[in-house]
C-alpha cells in the first residue's frame, strides 16, 4: 500500500462508485433472503457514504469526512459478518433493532409526550435473543469472529476518536509546536489521503461481501482487478 499514491486511491474510489451504480438487476442465491435485504441497505450506505465523503474532502472538509469514515467502516465491517453467517446474522439483526427500539420507547414514555399509537407500534414488534443478536449487540465481537488479532477493531477504535468528542478530535485545532500551544481555525491537514485510502478498501470489502449473497457474483473480477491495482486484500477473511 506505502507505493500508492494519493491520485490513485482517489481514483480507485471514483470508479468502485460508478460500477456499483451502473450494476444490473440483483438475483439472490438464498430461499430466505433476509439477510439480502439487509446487506443491499447497508451495502448501498457505504457507498452513498463514500461519495458523501469526497464532497466533504473536496470542499476542505477532510476532518469532518472522518466521521463519516468511522460508519462506513462499522457498516463494511457488519456486512462482511451477515454475509458469513446469512439468515441467522440477519435475524439477529432484526431482533437487536427491536430490543433498541423498545429500551428507547420505554425510556422516551418517561419523560416525552409520545403518541401512544407509536409507543404501542414499537412494544408490539417481537424480541427474541439469538447468538447472534448478542454478537451483533457488540461491534467488538462482530470483528473478534472476523479477525481475531483485533486488528480490525483498532482501525475502529482510531476512527472513534474523530467520530466521538475526544482529545484527539479536539488536539486537530491545536498548535502544540507553540509555547504556549495556540489554537487553529482550520483542523490539520492530511485526513484526505487517510479518508481516500480507507474509503478504497471498505469498498471492495462491502462490495466483494455483499457479491457473495447474489447469483453470479457480478462484480467479483472487478473487485478483485481494484484490490490487485492497489495491493489490497481482495475480500476479508472467513469467519471460522
Amino acid at each position: 500500500m506505502g507505493s500508492v499514491t494519493p491520485e490513485q486511491y482517489r481514483a480507485a474510489v471514483e470508479k468502485l462508485v460508478v460500477d456499483y451504480r451502473a450494476a444490473g438487476p440483483i438475483e439472490t442465491k438464498q430461499r430466505k433472503y433476509r439477510s439480502v435485504l439487509i446487506g443491499h441497505g447497508w451495502c448501498n450506505e457505504v457507498h452513498r457514504l463514500a461519495e458523501a465523503s469526497l464532497h466533504l474532502v473536496d470542499r476542505g472538509y477532510g476532518h469532518e469526512a472522518l466521521i463519516l469514515l468511522r460508519t462506513v467502516f462499522e457498516t463494511t465491517i457488519s456486512l462482511h459478518w451477515l454475509s458469513q453467517k446469512g439468515d441467522a446474522a440477519a435475524l439477529g439483526v432484526f431482533a437487536e433493532g427491536s430490543r433498541v427500539n423498545r429500551a428507547a420507547a420505554e425510556d422516551m414514555q418517561k419523560g416525552f409526550n409520545v403518541p401512544q399509537d407509536l409507543i404501542d407500534s414499537i412494544k408490539g414488534a417481537p424480541v427474541e435473543k439469538t447468538d447472534e443478536s448478542e454478537i451483533f449487540r457488540k461491534f467488538q465481537a462482530q470483528c473478534d469472529e472476523i479477525d481475531p488479532k483485533r486488528e480490525l477493531y483498532s482501525v475502529y477504535r482510531y476512527l472513534c476518536g474523530y467520530a466521538h468528542p475526544s482529545a484527539t478530535s479536539a488536539s486537530e485545532f491545536v498548535e502544540w509546536t507553540t509555547e504556549p500551544p495556540s489554537l487553529r481555525t482550520e483542523p490539520k491537514k492530511g485526513a484526505a489521503s487517510v479518508v481516500e485510502a480507507t474509503l478504497a478498501m471498505c469498498l471492495i470489502w462491502a462490495g466483494r461481501a455483499f457479491d457473495e449473497m447474489i447469483n453470479g457474483k457480478p462484480r467479483k473480477q472487478f473487485l478483485r482487478s481494484v484490490a490487485r491495482e492497489l495491493g489490497l486484500p481482495p475480500v476479508l477473511p472467513p469467519i471460522r
